[in-house]
């Protein structure tokens, strides 16, 4: 079996108190991208991956899923490490959907999504599928109507510290003004310029204060005329709204030029996850 594990970004990621559990509150919309890894699936008879990591949410995802059975992952890597997209929560999303195909355990889309929320805070919101309104530390997700976004992303090439990048950031006080729900109205509008106004993360300062990197390739996007230009997660990519597809790949083709890791990507929805 064959299947592909999307990337997202955090059109907005509001960030409020510690809780009871050790994590920050969040409140963000996330939306998966075009940008994937794939995964292959095989039967086996123990669970095996060649990431390489040490801590694989594959293998994590798949004990939670079903202890008792194996399978043997090869995942073709595009999603960069360590860039706030998502890219290990993305593979385990991805391969809680395929081995509940491929074993015939019937669990809806949000029985897996809560199996996820053991593997990691960004599983929920890529089981789920297509974009979603994120809260609690991650294990709660609602589909939301979102119109298809042509992006341009761009990556530094550096690992953030997501531990070090929340220290560093001041929180929010509940009840306050919501980023969230300004930008969930935009979306409904389907207006770009609008909905560009809204992109919003509570962590951008900390992480372009720690690393410069991350500044300099958001004012590189800025300069080639992508809107609304935001961080992703806790860093280090950056991404941009354009028009169309089109114009993104132009943007992305003189960002290479310019040194710089960039794609053309647009954002999904369900259908196609």
């Amino acid at each position: 079996m064959k299947t592909e594990a999307y990337a997202k970004v955090n059109l907005t990621l509001e960030v409020f108190g510690v809780r009871g559990d050790g994590y920050h509150a969040l409140r963000s919309i996330v939306a998966p991208i075009s940008l994937s890894d794939t995964l292959e699936i095989e039967p086996s008879d123990g669970l095996s991956s060649d990431t390489g990591y040490p801590d694989d949410l594959i293998l994590k995802a798949a004990r939670a899923l079903d202890p008792s059975r194996g399978a043997r992952f090869r995942v073709a890597k595009r999603i960069p490490a360590g860039g706030g997209l998502g890219g290990g929560s993305a593979d385990a999303a991805a391969a809680l959907v395929a081995l509940n195909e491929m074993w015939n355990l019937g669990r809806t889309r949000e029985e897996l999504a809560e199996i996820g929320a053991t593997v990691g805070s960004d599983v929920p919101a890529l089981v789920l599928g297509g974009p979603v309104l994120m809260t609690g530390r991650g294990e709660f997700v609602e589909r939301i109507e979102c119109p298809r976004l042509d992006l341009v992303l761009v990556n530094p090439g550096i690992n953030t510290s997501t531990r070090e990048v929340y220290a560093r950031t001041a929180v929010r006080e509940e009840g306050g003004p919501s980023a969230t729900d300004v930008c969930l109205e935009a979306l409904e509008s389907g207006e770009i310029g609008l909905i560009a106004e809204t992109f919003a993360n509570d962590l951008e300062a900390a992480a372009c204060a720690m690393h410069p990197e991350i500044a300099s390739a958001m004012s590189a996007l800025r300069a080639e005329g992508a809107l609304g230009v935001t961080m992703s997660g806790s860093g280090s990519s950056a991404f941009g709204l354009v028009e169309s597809l089109s114009r993104a790949q132009e943007i992305a083709l003189a960002l290479r030029d310019r040194g710089l890791s960039a794609w053309a990507v647009h954002t999904i929805d369900a259908d196609m996850v």
